[in-house]
């Protein structure tokens, strides 16, 4: 995970802020935009790296009846057998691709290509850097602050999977990492308020809201004759 390191923090992509992302980048009406939005798409749902979206073939799609797509990761650098594995798409995802591969008429070979000033669509690869790039200038456009990297939507859906109560054994086969220790840090902070601490306090806190709504029991009335 070390291509982009250097000075400060890199933080996560939410959800929300990705979605902002592609709503920007389809805002410019063109295929770099519609191409982008749909690499956001795919690396946010399939935690993808930028050499895995990068070596993506159009071969490597396959979508369903239900809105939903699958793609085969043939190329990660955990995979050392060159098994491949499959990453999910959900329906937002799906069909920002699907708008992509049918504006730039694609049909076989490299999934994300250059496009140039022209709108002309490349027949070669979209290359990692060229990934990286679109991702942080795409932020800086959508207003999003702090600093961004081709980590921030993979490490962005490792939390949100982690908020809803995602196990870090399956969160690292979900992003095909080949050792616990990097999802493990990028979801400390959502480990750590789900923790025995959280949980007895949460509890508590619990218990103390349901005393109070408990009704006080009716006092009996004795009447003498």
């Amino acid at each position: 995970e070390g291509a982009e390191r250097g000075t400060g923090q890199v933080r996560a992509l939410t959800w929300d802020e990705v979605e902002l992302m592609c709503k920007t980048a389809k805002g410019d009406g063109d295929l770099r935009g519609r191409r982008d939005a749909a690499i956001f798409g795919v690396m946010a749902d399939g935690l993808m790296r930028v050499s895995e979206v990068s070596g993506l073939n159009a071969e490597d799609v396959s979508f369903r009846s239900n809105g939903t797509a699958e793609i085969l990761v043939r190329r990660s650098k955990t995979d050392q057998y060159a098994r491949g594995e499959v990453a999910h798409l959900g329906a937002v995802a799906t069909k920002c691709l699907r708008s992509w591969i049918k504006a730039a008429g694609i049909k076989r070979g490299p999934l994300f290509r250059p496009v140039d000033r022209w709108g002309r669509v490349s027949e070669r690869r979209l290359g990692p850097d060229s990934v990286r790039a679109a991702i942080k200038r795409r932020a800086r456009e959508a207003g999003i602050p702090g600093r961004v990297s081709g980590h921030s939507l993979r490490i962005g859906t490792a939390q949100r999977l982690a908020e809803e109560g995602a196990s870090l054994v399956e969160i690292q086969k979900e992003g095909r990492w080949k050792s616990p220790d990097m999802p493990a840090y990028y979801i400390r902070g959502q480990e750590t308020s789900r923790g025995a601490v959280a949980r007895l306090r949460a509890a508590e806190e619990k218990a103390k809201k349901a005393k109070k709504t408990v009704a006080p029991p009716e006092t009996a009335v004795v009447e003498f004759g």
